[in-house]
């Protein structure tokens, strides 16, 4: 038996959903801003600010945007009717959500904290530095294609292509992971209700 949300908490989901994604589309952009002013940067002091506060942002705005983001389609999932491989455009979606996390993980985020790392130490001398200037190309190229992927990913939700039902076998493995999850799941359903409540008690 799948869970079904009420319309307040699939509501409420959709709002940490979308805000969760426009925190890591903003930290993707402002990233690449940064990592445009690094190149510009006249003293030692700027640029280690600047690849500084690139590794801020990935930390605090890309990291919680992108937990976020899986977090609240992962129970959209389970308890809508979007379901995981219901629709093919949401199956591509979850597929390219988690290789460019993994990738994130994996790759880009480890060479912007890099960037931080190296600029602390060196200052200005890091331009001489080959390491540092494969690093810096690498996030630039990968920030870029970061961006493309999210903007796929917000055109994929926004026109929601190929709405076609898939393969009986792919409703059997939604079903399987639904009771698999099941135990997950439970203690978000009556999230909405709680909030709710300690609202209503912090009136009273």
């Amino acid at each position: 038996m799948r869970y079904q949300a009420s319309p307040q908490t699939r509501l409420l989901l959709k709002y940490i959903h979308t805000f969760s994604a426009m925190m890591w589309i903003g930290g993707a952009q402002a990233i690449l801003i940064l990592l445009y002013k690094d190149r510009l940067a006249t003293n030692g002091d700027e640029l280690f600010a600047v690849n500084d506060a690139i590794r801020s942002l990935d930390n605090w705005l890309i990291g919680p945007g992108v937990a976020g983001s899986i977090l609240s389609g992962a129970l959209m999932s389970l308890t809508t009717h979007w379901g995981f491989f219901r629709h093919r455009w949401v199956s591509v979606k979850w597929v390219v959500t988690v290789v460019a996390t993994l990738f994130g993980i994996v790759f880009l985020g480890p060479w912007l904290q890099d960037l931080s790392e190296i600029t602390g130490l060196n200052r200005l001398a890091v331009f001489d530095n080959l390491a540092y200037v494969q690093t810096y190309r690498l996030g630039v190229i990968f920030g870029v294609a970061q961006m493309v992927v999210l903007l796929f990913l917000v055109l994929i939700s926004i026109f929601k292509p190929e709405l076609e039902p898939c393969s009986p076998a792919a409703r059997q493995l939604e079903r399987r992971l639904a009771v698999l999850l099941r135990p997950v799941v439970a203690p978000f359903m009556g999230l909405q209700g709680q909030i709710c409540n300690l609202l209503r008690l912090e009136r009273d």
